[in-house]
């Protein structure tokens, strides 16, 4: 049973990141992204619907249009595969368990994952955070942590509400300090409000400090390789929003594992 779950939501991630993908494509282009007709990236050919089926379509064409045959980008199967799989391990690996108010729970997280899919791919293509896409996940956000705050948890809605504050305080918190410090050139105004999503999807200050780091480090890893001795080297321009979302997710899935595990290894607790 849970193999076949797995294929469906597998699947269904796929599907949703060639939506997320086409989503990311019309905001830039300012088209409709409801009635909108999707279209090769080359010779705008409106597409059939055997030209969208999620990664099947590009691997049949060998990557290229079906119509000019020009090479398409690898960002759409790369994109479909990775929210498929972001889909397949969110249900493998979900922190909460799976009764009525769990499923609503990962409906919710799931969700998230659609908008974050879209403002990765912004991101990393045109280096800014659409604020529609983030107010619309802020707001998905706000009620996955009202769902698990008055329908989930065990623990009192005071102690929850005070979690929820010191999580929004180190993450969007410190990004506004930042943002605030820098006039916007360490950390953009899109990023601070991604830090609110964070905050309300992690709860704990704990859990989100924890995402800022791991999004910090994979910075690092990404950077060094990349920069030169020279005197521009810190002018490198890297997207963040990726980053966080990474965190967020990795956070999101193994946070409490990992901070369980450092607090009985190195602190005994």
């Amino acid at each position: 049973m849970q193999q076949l779950e797995g294929l469906y939501i597998f699947i269904l991630g796929l599907i949703f990141g060639s939506f997320a993908l086409a989503l990311a494509d019309r905001l830039k282009a300012k088209k409709d992204w409801v009635k909108g007709r999707s279209s090769c990236e080359h010779c705008n050919h409106t597409l059939a619907a055997r030209d969208l089926i999620p990664l099947a379509s590009w691997l049949s064409t060998g990557g290229s249009c079906r119509y000019c045959r020009k090479r398409l980008s690898a960002s759409y199967p790369l994109t479909e595969l990775g929210l498929g799989l972001a889909f397949l391990i969110s249900y493998l690996y979900f922190p909460f368990e799976l009764s009525s108010w769990g499923w609503a729970l990962l409906v919710l997280w799931m969700s998230g994952l659609v908008l974050m899919c879209s403002l990765f791919v912004f991101d990393l293509r045109w280096y800014t955070l659409p604020s529609r896409l983030v107010y619309t996940l802020v707001s998905i956000s706000s009620v996955h942590w009202l769902v698990f705050a008055l329908l989930y948890s065990d623990r009192s809605f005071g102690f929850l509400l005070l979690s929820l504050v010191g999580a929004l305080l180190a993450s969007a918190g410190v990004f506004f300090v930042l943002h605030l410090v820098s006039d916007g050139k360490w950390i953009g105004d899109g990023d601070v409000r991604l830090g609110l999503a964070i905050g309300l999807f992690l709860v704990g200050p704990i859990e989100a400090w924890l995402a800022v780091f791991f999004a910090s480090t994979l910075g690092i890893i990404v950077v060094l390789p990349t920069l030169k001795k020279t005197k521009k080297r810190f002018q490198t321009k890297v997207p963040y929003g990726p980053l966080l979302i990474t965190g967020l997710w990795i956070t999101y899935l193994f946070g409490t594992k990992l901070i369980e595990w450092y607090s009985s290894t190195f602190l005994y607790l």
